[in-house]
């Protein structure tokens, strides 16, 4: 019992600080909107998806050079369906989602399935790893391109007259405030992960199954707490920019590097299993957004579908 109570404080102090942290992140974030315009969509996707996908990319790395590529693969697949399935469900659930469609969104959205599209070369071309790896990683570079022009209009002309003196003196400041912020919230959940690991090891329940959702949540956790406290602060555009953003970023700058670098060939089990849960989750996504929004009924059934994909897998 004692055993217990240092990971259980630890995993209880995590959570807290992963709650702090969020919430300043966000504040920041509205900071830095504000300075540059930049809409909610983007800024969730250049700056919240692409720091919460720090720990994909830092398993990815030692994937390849370990030679396990296929545990990074999963990795990113997995939190692609959770992302979608928990995450953006729940923020539809709770009636945050119903109108929330925007010009950004939608081509967020786009983009994440049509990159989505580009593994099954892999599968059923037989398409070499790098090729494959190397046309993601240029999907990467065009969205990235394509999110950092979109602005949100001034509300006025004063308000444009005074944005380029505030640039300067707080742009920098407020930047680095949110990437510590980020950085925080990362950092706070590897701990909640490995506490909630050794929670689970002392306790005797079975690793095999309760220790891959672990890692399942743990990855996607800076996301679900992005969205919840987003959508707190009315910021619903934000939750979604970050939720879509990252599975953006983890199926092609995190996916293109393991293929483009790993030296073995990729199963193809791994993809044909996993894939197509990634491409049915994001065509209902796809599907709700491009009708105006995602209304309860379409969070439930994504909630539903990862149920299925954990069940299934």
């Amino acid at each position: 019992m004692i055993e217990l109570m240092i990971p259980a404080l630890t995993l209880f102090t995590s959570l807290g600080v992963l709650a702090v942290a969020s919430f300043f992140a966000i504040k920041y974030i509205e900071d830095f909107m504000e300075i540059t315009r930049l809409s909610e969509v983007a800024a969730g996707f250049i700056i919240l998806a692409i720091m919460t996908c720090m720990p994909e990319l830092t398993v990815a790395i030692f994937a390849v050079y370990q030679g396990t590529a296929g545990i990074s693969i999963g990795d990113i697949l997995g939190s692609h369906v959770f992302n979608i399935g928990i995450v953006v469900g729940l923020l539809a659930t709770w009636g945050s989602l119903k109108k929330c469609s925007t010009a950004s969104l939608v081509e967020l959205i786009d983009l994440l399935f049509i990159a989505s599209l580009i593994p099954l070369l892999l599968v059923a071309f037989k398409i070499a790893n790098p090729i494959v790896g190397i046309a993601l990683i240029v999907t990467f570079a065009f969205s990235f391109y394509r999110m950092s022009k979109k602005r949100s209009p001034p509300t006025s002309d004063d308000v444009e007259e005074k944005l380029p003196r505030r640039n300067k003196r707080r742009t920098f400041t407020i930047l680095v405030a949110t990437l510590a912020a980020t950085a925080l919230v990362v950092l706070a959940a590897r701990f909640v992960i490995l506490s909630a690991y050794e929670i689970v090891k002392l306790a005797g329940i079975s690793q095999s199954e309760i220790g891959a959702k672990i890692v399942a949540v743990g990855t996607s956790l800076p996301e679900l707490a992005f969205g919840l406290i987003a959508m707190k602060r009315g910021r619903v555009h934000l939750a979604l920019g970050d939720a879509i953003g990252a599975n953006l970023t983890t199926v092609t700058l995190v996916l293109g590097l393991v293929l483009t670098f790993s030296p073995f060939m990729i199963e193809q089990m791994i993809f044909a299993e996993i894939l197509v849960f990634v491409l049915i989750m994001n065509l209902i996504l796809w599907w709700y957004l491009t009708k105006g929004g995602v209304t309860q009924v379409g969070g439930i059934i994504l909630i539903m579908m990862y149920v299925l994909f954990q069940a299934i897998l």
